[in-house]
């Protein structure tokens, strides 16, 4: 039972990530200007980019200790619904009825693609 809360760990890590990376983009810039690299990260993309490295991380100790064919569709299809609720929640972006349709199919997927794989 332990793994999967490593891998519930690293789906909320991971989707975590990418939010904190997508609030934090804009308040930083990436130029070059006359030859020179000038580069400004914020603090918020700074501790994103350093929480997905860490899922990422726990990803690779995940795919060592379970099946690929379990490990990927649930991570997949678990972030990607995992990602779109934090649009909604904490960017206040909308998610329509064909949105929540195809978020229920992913879900309906992972586990008849996985129903007697998980033990």
């Amino acid at each position: 039972m332990t793994i999967w809360l490593v891998f519930a760990v690293y789906v909320i890590m991971s989707a975590s990530g990418l939010l904190l990376i997508k609030m934090g983009s804009e308040g930083s810039n990436l130029a070059i200007e006359n030859s020179i690299f000038n580069i400004q990260l914020s603090p918020k993309l700074l501790i994103g980019f350093i929480v997905y490295v860490c899922s990422f991380l726990m990803s690779v100790y995940l795919v060592g200790k379970m099946k690929i064919t379990l490990f990927y569709p649930i991570a997949t299809g678990s972030m990607l619904v995992l990602t779109s609720l934090f649009g909604f929640f904490f960017l206040k972006e909308h998610i329509g009825i064909p949105q929540l349709i195809g978020m229920g199919l992913i879900l309906a997927g992972i586990i008849t693609l996985n129903i007697n794989q998980v033990a």
